[in-house]
């Protein structure tokens, strides 16, 4: 098969082209800065409901439970969007 992006021939099985892949390298610390930017950016944005919830409901009832929940799993997610993200910048 052709790659779209340079017109060389890649095998069928291979997920990136051998070609554009290996032009150019992320390095580690171009990963993790993009895991902490995204996990950031997650846990900010997950402290917006958290802190809402805590407000209205105070921290009776089991909201801070669900308040802590809320932010860890926005980091989380963040983290693992900013590493993957970092990782495919490069290609």
């Amino acid at each position: 098969m052709l790659c779209a992006k340079c017109g060389q021939e890649a095998p069928d099985e291979a997920i990136y082209c051998p070609h554009c892949v290996g032009e150019r390298r992320s390095t580690d610390r171009e990963v993790i800065r993009g895991g902490v930017r995204g996990g950031l950016i997650g846990l900010f944005i997950g402290l917006l409901p958290a802190l809402l919830l805590l407000y209205i409901y105070g921290p009776e009832r089991g909201i801070k439970a669900i308040a802590f929940a809320v932010p860890v799993a926005t980091f989380t997610t963040g983290l693992i969007i900013g590493l993957v993200k970092a990782k495919h910048d490069w290609k």
